[in-house]
C-alpha cells in the first residue's frame, strides 16, 4: 500500500427515487486519517450516500470534494482509480479461488498467463507491511468468518485504497474479532495510512474506535460530532467534543 490518508467532503447531496427523497442536502466531512461512523435507522439515507460515493448512484445535486478537490465519480471503476474501496456487509470474494487468486484477480491489470511464484512472493512483501495475515494459499470457503472479512479489508488495501468505507463490517463476526479487525484499522488511520467511513448499528464500535459521528434521519443529516477515542459518556450516549 502506497500513498497516505485522503480526505472526503460531501457538500449538499441530494438523491431522489420517484417521489422518494432518498437525501435532500446531506453535507459529511470525514478528514483525512479519521474513523468516522455513520448512523441511522434503516431507510435514513446511508446506503444511498455511500453509493454515490461509490459510483453506483449519480447524485441530483451536490459536490464531492477529495482532498479538497471537485471530483465526479460515475462508476465504481471511477471510484477504485481515486483510491476509494469499500467492504460490503456481505462477502464477494470467490469460495471455491484462494487468498492469494482472489487478491490477484481483483486487480485491473492482471496478465492474461500469471506467474503464481512471482506473485506469491509480491504477496507475502505486501503482507508484511500489513497489520494482519491470512493464509493466501486456502480456499476461501476453507476460512473462518473472521479470515474471510480480513481477506476482504486485505483486498482493497492491495488495491490501493486509501479511503476505505464499511458497511456494517462486524456483523458476521464475534465481539473479539470485531474488536481485532477495527482496532488495527484504527491503527491505520491513526498513522495517517488510512480514512475509514463505518455503517454501523452498533454504539460500542463507535464508542471505541470512532473519532467522529454523523447521524442521518429520513434523508437528512441530524447531528455531527467529532471527538477523541473513548469520549463518549457512556451514561447518556453524548460525546464530548474534543
Amino acid at each position: 500500500m502506497t500513498g497516505r490518508a485522503l480526505s472526503i467532503d460531501i457538500l449538499g447531496m441530494g438523491k431522489r427515487f420517484g417521489a422518494f427523497q432518498a437525501l435532500d442536502g446531506v453535507s459529511l466531512s470525514v478528514p483525512a486519517g479519521s474513523f468516522h461512523a455513520l448512523l441511522g435507522e434503516n431507510g435514513a439515507g446511508k446506503s444511498t450516500l455511500v453509493k454515490c460515493l461509490m459510483g453506483f448512484y449519480q447524485p441530483d445535486g451536490g459536490e464531492i470534494l477529495l482532498d479538497g478537490k471537485q471530483v465526479t465519480i460515475a462508476t465504481p471503476r471511477e471510484a477504485r482509480a481515486l483510491a476509494i474501496g469499500m467492504v460490503y456487509q456481505h462477502f464477494t470474494l470467490v469460495p471455491s479461488l484462494t487468498g492469494a487468486e482472489n487478491l490477484v484477480m481483483a486487480r485491473a491489470d492482471v496478465p492474461l498467463v500469471v506467474d503464481w511464484a512471482k506473485e506469491t512472493r509480491a504477496l507475502n512483501d505486501f503482507l508484511d507491511r500489513m497489520p494482519f495475515r491470512v493464509p493466501l494459499d486456502t480456499p476461501l470457503s476453507g476460512l473462518a468468518a473472521g479470515q474471510k472479512q480480513k481477506l476482504e479489508i486485505l483486498k482493497q488495501l492491495y488495491l490501493n485504497q486509501r479511503f476505505l468505507i464499511l458497511d456494517e463490517p462486524t456483523s458476521v463476526l464475534t465481539p473479539d474479532e470485531a474488536t481485532e479487525i477495527l482496532g488495527l484499522l484504527r491503527g491505520m488511520t491513526q498513522a495517517g495510512d488510512l480514512t475509514v467511513l463505518m455503517i454501523t448499528h452498533k454504539f460500542r464500535e463507535v464508542t471505541e474506535f470512532c473519532d467522529g459521528v454523523t447521524v442521518l434521519r429520513r434523508g437528512k443529516k441530524k447531528s455531527w460530532r467529532r471527538f477523541g477515542i473513548g469520549a463518549f459518556d457512556r451514561r447518556d450516549g453524548k460525546a464530548d467534543d474534543r
